[in-house]
């Protein structure tokens, strides 16, 4: 597999090309056609644009376009990320949530499809602990108790990381684990693209006393990312969505998981 540089789009100081890494990155593909007309400038302008990313490794340069780089994934910018496969996300996240019980605790760490669980824990009697800080858009019911770390704020990711984070889960246990992942490979286990927020849902692993549940899109199956969070036997539990690809359940299965497709007939 590739590598590509394990970067963020929220370093790039030109705004016209912060954008054009946002629909690269939302659409896989863009054309240079597509892009000129989105900004109102020539195809040329739009050409160089694609060239400085790409010698920069932030996209795959087409004979017409650009690619989102294969390999290793490229970090997202919150605001992209959660506007990706969003129907998929909110199904993901009410099913997750139909499956926890009222009155348990309930970690949970940063990203889009975490915050759509959450979305639907705020009128239940439960305790969330999370280092998710966009939970703050969300209006908690007067029954839900929400410990939220501290720590180093993210605001790639919206999510706060370090030591100070780690150290204010010491002491507490949760009964569910959920964690939100970019990238699930039957040989290498369950994938970050940022080291300081692996560090984190692997403390929460650790504090575990019970299950662990995985909640990812079918976009993040079978794909590897930067920084390993934990291996598969760690995992109890996949929730995805409907378009991951059945034979890919099975091996999950096979491998010892529980899989839940959101979507499906019966399901959430």
């Amino acid at each position: 597999m590739k590598e590509s540089t394990s970067r963020s789009i929220a370093s790039v100081s030109n705004y016209r090309h912060r954008k054009i890494l946002e629909m690269v990155y939302r659409q896989k593909s863009v054309s240079a056609e597509e892009l000129a007309a989105e900004f109102g400038v020539s195809r040329i302008t739009i050409r160089r644009d694609l060239d400085v990313l790409a010698e920069h490794k932030f996209v795959e340069r087409t004979r017409g376009g650009a690619l989102a780089p294969s390999g290793l994934g490229v970090e997202e910018i919150f605001e992209t990320k959660d506007h990706s496969a969003k129907r998929e996300k909110a199904q993901i996240g009410r099913f997750m949530a139909s499956l926890i019980e009222d009155h348990e605790t309930v970690f949970l760490n940063g990203g889009s499809t975490t915050l759509e669980v959450m979305r639907h824990l705020m009128a239940r009697k439960v305790r969330v602990v999370t280092n998710n800080a966009a939970v703050l858009l969300l209006e908690p019911g007067p029954e839900v108790e929400l410990i939220l770390l501290g720590g180093d704020y993210r605001p790639q990711s919206r999510s706060l990381v370090g030591g100070m984070a780690i150290a204010a889960l010491q002491g507490l246990y949760s009964g569910v684990t959920v964690l939100g992942i970019n990238g699930l490979s039957l040989k290498r286990g369950c994938t970050t693209d940022v080291h300081p927020e692996t560090a984190v849902n692997r403390a929460m692993i650790e504090n575990s006393s019970g299950r662990v549940a995985v909640v990812a899109d079918h976009t993040k199956m079978n794909r590897v990312s930067s920084f390993l969070t934990c291996a598969l036997a760690r995992v109890d539990m996949l929730v995805t969505d409907n378009a991951t690809p059945e034979p890919f359940c099975e091996e999950l299965r096979g491998a010892g998981l529980t899989v839940h497709r959101a979507g499906e007939a019966g399901g959430a």
